[in-house]
């Protein structure tokens, strides 16, 4: 009865004991004194929060998650001068007992003890073949001779192109049956975040899989950033009202979507680097140049930072129409505002101001318009 007690008092230390992380490493080929660094993303970039010293080829972090994270674990000699004299391998760390172990380097590290990471590197191994193969379209389709011109003919290079859109399809499909078959997971919500929930997805088609995760992760810290997502995704969905927005113009005059109540509006999302983005320029020219009027007008929204490459690219690829910009880059507010994060990428509007077509482009942009330009 005793023992059952002392059991029952001690559940509270073990299941706060189970919210922390124990990373040990071991390298025992590792005889230059050296210091190992933790690294976690943190707005956007890598920051090392915690280091310490190697001793025997062994050393060790502990610390507490409030969910599984993406780290890097590095180890660079005593006398390291710069980052790449480091050794390094990046992984998921969970609060658990989390081995790393080598013969040789740290980026060859066995990583045992996160099922975070041994579920998201099952899911990698069935994506893999797909990405290869893809790569291998793209070095041998995108081969140029001496003089700057592809090898490959130009239908050669659609076929190619239309082989590339199959796969990439398919890794979408990939990753869409592991999220299914892993709903009790953190894989595979972060799976179904990063690639169901892609640049161009559709919100009231993917929506149903979330709901189906378990309630532990929907309430979670990537639960409530996955369901912001796809609320975000909503605002730029065929049917929905576009939410109105205002940014200054090339003149730093502020300029209001919902002025332009009453006309087709083509809101196009771009940058003067993007490259597909300006090869798609002279089509929407072209659109432009046909249907200005009292009904329809473009508005130009650029991910770009500098001014004056903004500005430059707008004079160089003739672009009569409104642009407006914030120049903070992929931080512009009107693109987070529509979950937008690749470019380039458009919505239709119709005058009361819905989102009619979206991703509408090609040197066939003008007939597509006209279909819903009444």
């Amino acid at each position: 009865m005793k023992k059952l007690f002392l059991m029952l008092s001690l559940l509270p230390f073990l299941a706060a004991a189970q919210q922390a992380y124990t990373l040990t490493a071991k390298l025992p080929n590792l005889k230059t004194p050296s210091k190992a660094y933790l690294a976690f993303v943190k707005n956007g970039a890598w920051v090392e929060t915690d280091s310490t010293e190697v001793k025997n080829g062994k050393f060790q972090f502990t610390g507490q998650l409030d969910e599984p994270k993406n780290v890097i674990v590095a180890v660079r000699p005593a006398n390291a001068t710069s980052n790449s004299q480091r050794d390094y391998i990046g992984f998921i760390l969970e609060n658990a007992k989390v081995t790393l172990e080598s013969q040789t380097t740290l980026a060859d590290a066995t990583v045992s003890g996160s099922l975070a990471e041994k579920e998201d590197k099952e899911r990698e191994a069935m994506v893999r073949p797909l990405t290869a193969k893809i790569m291998s379209l793209q070095k041998e389709y995108g081969k140029k001779n001496a003089a700057g011109e592809y090898e490959k003919s130009l239908e050669d290079r659609k076929m190619a192109g239309d082989s590339i859109s199959k796969l990439v399809a398919e890794i979408k499909s990939t990753n869409r049956k592991f999220a299914e078959t892993h709903l009790n997971s953190y894989a595979g919500l972060a799976a179904y975040n990063l690639y169901v929930l892609d640049s161009k997805f559709v919100a009231k088609e993917e929506e149903p899989l979330f709901h189906r995760f378990s309630a532990a992760l929907k309430s979670s810290p990537l639960g409530k950033r996955t369901l912001e997502k796809i609320e975000i995704g909503k605002r730029r969905q065929e049917g929905s009202k576009a939410t109105d927005f205002t940014q200054n113009d090339q003149n730093g005059k502020p300029f209001t979507l919902s002025s332009l109540r009453g006309k087709y509006v083509l809101v196009d999302f771009w940058a003067s680097w993007c490259i597909p983005c300006r090869a798609e320029n002279p089509n929407v020219v072209k659109a432009y140049n046909a249907l200005k009027g009292d009904k329809f007008e473009i508005v130009s929204v650029s991910l770009d930072a500098g001014k004056e490459q903004w500005l430059a690219a707008i004079e160089t690829d003739g672009m009569p129409w409104i642009h407006v910009s914030d120049l903070k880059y992929w931080k512009n507010e009107v693109a987070l505002m529509y979950g937008i994060n690749s470019v380039p990428q458009n919505i239709l509007l119709d005058p009361n101001g819905v989102i009619v077509a979206k991703n509408l482009r090609g040197e066939n942009l003008t007939e597509l318009l006209k279909k819903y330009i009444k």
